[in-house]
C-alpha cells in the first residue's frame, strides 16, 4: 500500500472515529455507562452536612402514637407551633395539602402557617384536562397557599434506570414557569444571609435549569421524630435557627427512589429534599459539561490516539489507547471531585474501544497481505513449498514465510562462500552505495574497512591511501600494487512495503578487483621495446639512407647503392608501421571536436607529390557545410595518409583515385576511398586486415600493416570497415563512424 492510500485510510478511520463519538455524546447512547460510573463516583463530590437542616421525620413510632394516615391537619399546625415555638427559622414540608378536609382542621393549619409566617408548601402537577398533552400545576388549598411564605414544586423524575440523580429547579410547562420549593427556600436563606457561594438564584435560572446532586446518606442529617415534636419532647435548643423539613419516612408511605450516593439506594422524598437543599446552600450543585466542550476533547484525544496509530509500534499503542481511556476516566473522576463539573466520558471510552482493534484489523490485513506478497515472490521459482503449519491463517503466512527466510538465508551463505571463493577481491554495495560485504581477499586488501562502519567505497578507499590510475579504471594501493576495478550493478529490483505494495529500487553493485601488477610490469617493458624500435632501430636506418642519397649526389649511383637504400627505405617503414600499430593497441585518445572534411582534404595535399609523380587524380567529394565529429585527429589523418597511400601505391598511372564524404547530417561520417587499381588477390580478401608478412608486390615490398592500422583505428572510435575489390577493376573502402 502506497503512502497516500495509507493516509487515506488514517484519515477516514479519524474522521470516522471523531463522528461516532460525537454521535454517542448528543444522542446519549452511552448514558447508562455513564451514570453507572457517576453513581460511583457521586460520593467525591458531596458537600458536608449542613447541620441547620433537621428532618422531622412522620415515622412508624410517630403513626403508632397518633394514628394512622392521613393526620388530621390540626396535627400539622400543632406540629407548626411547636417548631414556631422551639425557634425553627423555616419550615418546609414534603407534604401535599391539595384536597380539603375537615373545614375547622384546614383553618387551624392555615392559621398556623399565617402565624409562623415562615413555612414553605410544596405542589406538584397533573395532566391537563381534555388535552392530549401538557400539564397544570396542582397547587395547595387556597387559604393555604395565601398563608404560606411561598410554594415550590416538588416533582422529582428518575432516569431511565429508575435512578435519581437530578432536580429540575425551574419547571416549564407551555405556559409559566416553576421554581423548586427547594429552590426558593434556598433564595430565602441567602437573604437572611444563610448559605456558602453565589447559589443559584432564581433569576439566574429563569430560562430553566436541571442540575446533578451529590447525595448524602439520609441517616446523616439530624432527625426527630414527629411524635416527639406533638408530645413536646425535643430538647431544647434542637431546632433554634434550623431549617425544619417535615416528610414521611415510615414504610409504605410517601415516595422512596432509588438515589447515587456513593452506592445506589432507596431514599424517601424528605430526605431527597433535604440533600437537594444541603447541596444549594453549599453551591455543591454538580453541573455537566455541554457538547462542544465534550466534542473538543473527543476530537483531541482522537487525534493524539491516531497519532499514536501512526507513529509508535504496536505494543506502544495499546499502551497509550489504555492510558488515553484511563487518563479520560480519572480526569473526569478529579474534575468531579475538585470542581464539581461532570463529563461524561462514556463515549470517548468506548470509541478508543472500538478504534484500536478497528485500527489494528486495518494494520493486520495489510501485514498479512505484506506476507502473501512476500511469499509469492520467493516462492515463485519453487513450484511445490512445503506446506505451512498453525492454527489460523496468519500463523500460517509466518510459518510459511519463516521457511522461505530459511531458504533465503542458505541462499545468502552459498552466495558468500561463492564470494569468498573467487580469485579476486570482491566488495559488495547496497542500494545506498554503502559496503554491505567484502570476501577474505578484500578484507586482507584494505584491512582498515573494521574500523569504518556503513563506509562508501570511496571513503574506504581514501583511508586505506589506495588512489585510482588510468581514468578510474585501474587502483593503485599504498605498497604500489595495481588492480584492475570491474563494476557491475545489480540492476534493480522490486521491494515490497509492509502493504505488499512492491516499487523498483536500486539493487546494488559488485566491485571485482583483479591483481594486474605483473602485467603493468610487462606494460613497462613493452613500452620500452616500443622505445627502443622507434628510437635505436630506426636510427641506423635513417643513416644508410642518407648515406645512400649522398652517394647519389656524388654520382656513385650504382645498383648496389640502389638496392641498399631500398632496404633500408623498407626496414624503415616496417619499423614505423609496427610501432604505431603498437601504439594503437593501447592507445591514449586525445578527442576533440573536428573538422572531418577538413581532415580528409589535408590528407589529399599531402598525397599530392606522389600522386603527381605517378599522374594519378584525386578527386574529393566533400559536403559544402562543415562536418564536425568527436574524434582523434592524428589517428584519422594517419588512417587517410594510409588508404590513399595503398590507393597510389597500388594504381597504374593516370588512374583516379576518389575520396568522399557523406551522412553527417544522420549523425554519421560515411568516409569512401576507391581506387582503379588491379584490386586485392583471394587471399588478401580472405582476412585483409589481418597483420600479414613481408612480401613483394608490382608496387614493391609491404608488410602488411596498413590495413590492420586502419583497422584499429575504425574499432578504436567505434565505426565499422568494408572493402569491395573486383579483379582488374580496383578497390573501395567505406568507413562509418559516429560522430559522438
Amino acid at each position: 500500500m502506497n503512502a497516500a492510500r495509507l493516509m487515506l485510510e488514517w484519515a477516514i478511520l479519524l474522521a470516522l472515529a471523531i463522528v461516532g463519538a460525537l454521535y454517542a455524546q448528543s444522542t446519549g447512547l452511552t448514558g447508562r455507562i455513564d451514570n453507572q460510573l457517576f453513581d460511583r463516583a457521586a460520593a467525591l463530590a458531596t458537600p458536608e452536612i449542613d447541620q441547620d437542616i433537621v428532618i422531622v421525620a412522620i415515622d412508624d413510632q410517630s403513626l403508632s402514637e397518633q394514628g394512622t394516615w392521613p393526620w388530621s391537619r390540626a396535627l400539622h399546625a400543632q406540629m407548626i407551633d411547636r417548631l414556631d415555638a422551639a425557634g425553627a427559622e423555616l419550615v418546609v414540608f414534603d407534604i401535599l395539602f391539595l384536597d380539603a378536609t375537615d373545614a375547622e382542621a384546614d383553618t387551624a393549619l392555615a392559621d398556623s402557617i399565617a402565624r409562623s409566617g415562615s413555612v414553605f408548601l410544596p405542589h406538584t402537577f397533573t395532566r391537563r384536562l381534555n388535552a392530549v398533552s401538557g400539564v397544570d400545576p396542582l397547587m395547595p388549598l387556597p387559604q393555604l397557599t395565601a398563608a404560606s411564605a411561598g410554594v415550590g414544586h416538588a416533582v422529582v423524575e428518575p432516569d431511565g434506570d429508575g435512578v435519581l440523580r437530578r432536580f429540575d429547579l425551574m419547571l416549564q410547562t407551555d405556559t409559566s414557569t416553576f421554581p423548586h420549593v427547594a429552590l426558593l427556600v434556598d433564595d430565602a436563606l441567602r437573604e437572611n444571609g444563610r448559605g456558602k457561594g453565589e447559589g443559584r438564584s432564581l433569576a439566574s435560572l429563569d430560562e430553566g435549569g436541571e442540575a446533578l446532586v451529590p447525595f448524602n446518606p439520609e441517616a446523616a442529617f439530624p432527625q426527630e421524630s414527629a411524635s416527639n415534636v406533638l408530645a413536646g419532647s425535643t430538647i431544647s435548643g434542637f431546632f433554634k435557627d434550623k431549617v425544619v423539613l417535615v416528610g414521611a419516612t415510615a414504610q409504605g408511605m410517601g415516595d422512596r427512589y432509588s438515589v447515587a450516593a456513593g452506592t445506589v439506594g432507596l431514599m424517601t422524598g424528605v430526605g431527597m429534599q433535604a440533600n437537594l437543599l444541603n447541596a444549594l446552600q453549599n453551591d455543591a450543585l454538580i453541573t455537566t459539561t455541554g457538547l462542544f466542550v465534550q466534542g473538543a476533547v473527543a476530537v483531541a484525544l482522537l487525534f493524539v490516539l491516531f497519532m499514536a496509530f501512526w507513529h509508535l509500534p504496536p505494543r506502544y499503542v495499546l499502551v497509550c489507547a489504555a492510558g488515553l481511556a484511563i487518563a479520560m476516566l480519572l480526569a473526569s473522576l478529579i474534575l468531579l471531585g475538585t470542581a464539581r463539573i461532570w463529563f461524561a466520558p462514556g463515549a470517548i471510552i468506548m470509541t478508543i474501544i472500538l478504534a484500536y482493534p478497528l485500527w489494528s484489523w486495518r494494520r493486520l490485513s495489510n501485514v498479512s497481505r505484506y506476507l502473501d506478497r512476500e511469499a509469492n515472490r520467493l516462492i515463485a521459482d519453487d513450484p511445490a513449498p512445503v506446506a505451512s503449519e498453525g492454527l489460523d491463517y496468519v500463523t500460517r503466512q509466518i510459518d510459511q514465510l519463516r521457511r522461505l527466510i530459511s531458504t533465503v538465508r542458505d541462499s545468502l551463505t552459498f552466495l558468500r562462500q561463492v564470494i569468498e571463493a573467487a580469485p579476486d577481491a570482491i566488495v559488495v554495495l547496497d542500494r545506498s552505495g554503502r559496503i554491505e560485504m567484502l570476501n577474505e581477499k578484500a578484507m586482507e586488501l584494505f584491512p582498515a574497512w573494521t574500523r569504518l562502519e556503513e563506509a562508501t567505497f570511496t571513503e574506504l578507499l581514501l583511508f586505506s591511501g589506495a588512489r585510482h590510475e588510468k581514468s578510474g579504471s585501474e587502483l593503485v594501493t599504498a605498497d604500489g600494487r595495481t588492480f584492475l576495478i570491474a563494476r557491475a550493478d545489480m540492476g534493480r529490483a522490486m521491494s515490497a512495503d509492509m502493504s505488499g505494495e512492491a516499487s523498483d529500487v536500486e539493487a546494488g553493485a559488485i566491485i571485482a578487483l583483479r591483481d594486474v601488477s605483473e602485467l603493468r610490469a610487462l606494460d613497462d617493458e613493452r613500452q620500452q621495446m616500443l622505445e627502443f624500435l622507434s628510437h635505436d632501430m630506426r636510427t641506423p636506418q635513417v643513416a644508410i639512407v642518407g648515406l645512400t642519397n649522398q652517394a647519389n649526389r656524388s654520382g656513385e649511383n650504382s645498383d648496389m647503392v640502389k638496392r641498399i637504400r631500398k632496404q633500408a627505405e623498407r626496414t624503415l617503414k616496417l619499423a614505423d608501421d609496427f610501432v604505431q600499430l603498437a601504439r594503437l593497441s593501447t592507445p591514449k585518445l586525445q578527442i576533440a571536436d573536428s573538422d572531418i572534411g577538413a581532415l580528409l582534404e589535408e590528407a589529399c595535399d599531402r598525397a599530392y607529390a606522389p600522386s603527381e609523380a605517378k599522374q594519378i587524380t584525386i578527386a574529393q567529394t566533400l559536403p559544402e557545410e562543415p562536418c564536425f565529429a568527436n574524434v582523434d585527429a592524428s589517428l584519422i589523418a594517419r588512417m587517410m595518409d594510409n588508404l590513399i597511400g595503398n590507393a597510389i601505391k597500388y594504381s597504374d598511372a593516370g588512374t583516379r583515385i576518389c575520396v568522399s564524404l557523406s551522412g553527417c547530417e544522420k549523425g554519421l561520417m560515411v568516409i569512401e576511398v576507391s581506387d582503379e587499381g588491379p584490386g586485392l588477390s583471394d587471399a588478401r580478401l580472405a582476412n585483409p586486415f589481418a597483420r600479414f608478412g613481408a612480401h613483394a608486390t608490382h608496387a614493391g615490398p609491404s608488410a602488411g600493416l596498413g590495413l590492420a592500422l586502419v583497422k584499429r583505428v575504425v574499432d578504436i572510435h567505434k565505426g565499422t570497415i568494408t572493402l569491395h575489390s573486383e579483379p582488374g577493376e580496383g578497390t573501395r573502402f567505406t568507413i562509418t563512424i559516429p560522430l559522438d
